[in-house]
This record gives structure tokens, sequence and C-alpha cells, in this order.
């Protein structure tokens, strides 16, 4: 099904990283903030990706699709609307969340679709992340709105992958990971078919991020030993990233969808309670 592109007029200031954006939707002019899947960059100029990849027009069509379909009455739950932007030609390496009011938007990109090292389960978690912007909750970027960047990412595979992977999914018959026997790592502590999707997706969307930004390829068998004293709200590091999508994997409580989480104890509630100390402090 053909996905409705995003037209922004009348732009005034754009930037990521939960900075605030003044905007024109259509007369009515909106304050709003926008978190981001990567920092702002210009990777659309000095990286030249964007026919080179293994996802298709079809399967960025279909991912955002399924996420339409599984997220329309959980926002609508929330009292808000939720709009998925999907534009294939334009190539922006980047994926956004923002929200007008009651209009919570998600808006992704070919330019980041087509990386080369991008799969469809990958681009799948990239959609959950932007989608855990709008309802993972605490921690929250401080004073805003949004999900900070490390609680998208958990969401991302305790939440939205258990719905986007799971056998009644509108599209599990795209997800070619269900069909393969689990390798010995790093899914051998997997339990179920979700899990070990997760984990492979996670991966693969890692060495995305390890590649755009120059570092070194992650591994679940090396995680990151960074401990941040303070809960830090900035992109991490692609192998803090994984880390996350591990931990959010290997989360079995399902996620409260009903809830966005304000505090701590409201976090715990919800869902597991660890999240990496490499981006995350106690």
């Amino acid at each position: 099904m053909k996905l409705f592109i995003l037209l922004l007029f009348g732009i005034v200031a754009a930037c990521s990283d939960g900075k605030q954006v003044q905007t024109r939707i259509g007369s009515t002019e909106k304050i709003y903030k926008k978190a981001s899947f990567l920092p702002e960059n210009n990777y659309a100029q000095t990286k030249r990706y964007y026919a080179a990849g293994s996802m298709t027009e079809q399967d960025f069509e279909d991912v955002l699709e399924a996420i339409r379909i599984i997220y329309e009455p959980i926002f609508n739950n929330h009292d808000a609307t939720l709009n998925v932007y999907g534009d294939w030609y334009d190539n922006t390496v980047n994926a956004y969340a923002e929200q007008a009011g009651t209009n919570w938007n998600v808006s992704f990109f070919g330019g980041l679709a087509k990386h080369p090292y991008m799969t469809r389960e990958g681009f799948a978690l990239v959609a959950c992340h932007e989608i855990g912007h709008h309802i993972a909750g605490f921690p929250f970027y401080v004073g805003q709105w949004a999900a900070n960047e490390g609680n998208s990412d958990f969401y991302a595979t305790a939440g939205c992958a258990k719905l986007i992977f799971d056998e009644s999914s509108p599209i599990t018959y795209r997800w070619d990971l269900m069909k393969k026997k689990p390798k010995p790592n790093p899914t051998s502590n997997c339990s179920t078919a979700v899990c070990k999707v997760s984990m492979e997706a996670g991966l693969s969307l890692g060495n995305v991020l390890a590649e755009l930004n120059g570092e070194q390829e992650p591994r679940y068998e090396t995680p990151d030993r960074t401990r941040v004293k303070k809960t830090s709200d900035s992109h991490p590091k692609a192998q803090c990233r994984v880390d996350t999508y591990k931990l959010g994997a290997y989360c079995a409580k399902s996620w409260d969808h009903d809830r966005i989480p304000r505090s701590v104890s409201d976090m715990n509630a919800n869902s597991c309670s660890e999240r990496p100390a490499c981006w995350y402090a106690k």
C-alpha cells in the first residue's frame, strides 16, 4: 500500500537531538520538538548508497505499513493520531519522530533504508526506534516529551519487535530470518523466534551505524564497558546500541502499551528494568 509522502511547508528551522523546531503544517504554525535516529549529518552528500542496498521500495513500504497498522490503535488509546510518512526517493540518511499537538509523527527516508548493510529487519528496528520516542517513556530527553535515544533503542527490541516480528504481524511472511535455525552466537540464549530475529536485526543495524560513524564493527560478544555517571540522552556508539538491542531482545516481559512510563518506578513496572551502563545510570 502506498504511503503518504511527508510534505512540510514553510520550514523555519530544523534540528535533532530533541531540539526545538518551528514549521508550518498547512496554514497553522506549530512549535514542537523533533528526535532523530542519528545526529544531524551530511551523509547524503558524502556517502553514495542510494542504489546499493538489499532493501527495495516495496520492503520500505511494507515495514512502514506494518508500523501504521500495529500502532494506530495504540496511539489512539493515548488520544493521539499516528502519522507515518515515508519517502523512498529522499536521500536523507536519518529518521525522525515529531509531535505537533495530538499529531504524533514518524518520518523515514530512502537515504538510510538504502544503505548497503541495511536489511528489512534492521530497518524495522529503525521504525520501532522512532515509535519508541513517542511511547517508550522514561528516561526522557531532559525536560521534553521524547524518550531518549537509549530507551528508544531498548523499546525497539523489548516492545516493538514483539509486535512487528510476531507471527500475527501484517508482514510476517517477509521476515526470512523466521525460517533460519539460530546461530550458536549471538542467538543461543533466545528461546523464541522473535528474539532470534530481533538479535539478527540489531546486529545488522549496528553494522550500519558503525560504518556511517567510522566505528569498529560491533559484536554481541564484545560489549561496551563504558559506565556513565549520568544518563546520557545522546546517540550512543554502535556497540552500546547493539548491547541495548540485546537486552531488549532478551527481555521476556510483555510491554504494557496502555501506559507511558514517567518515572523509574513506572519504567521498572512497565518492562524489564535493566539498561546498559554505557548510556544509563541507575
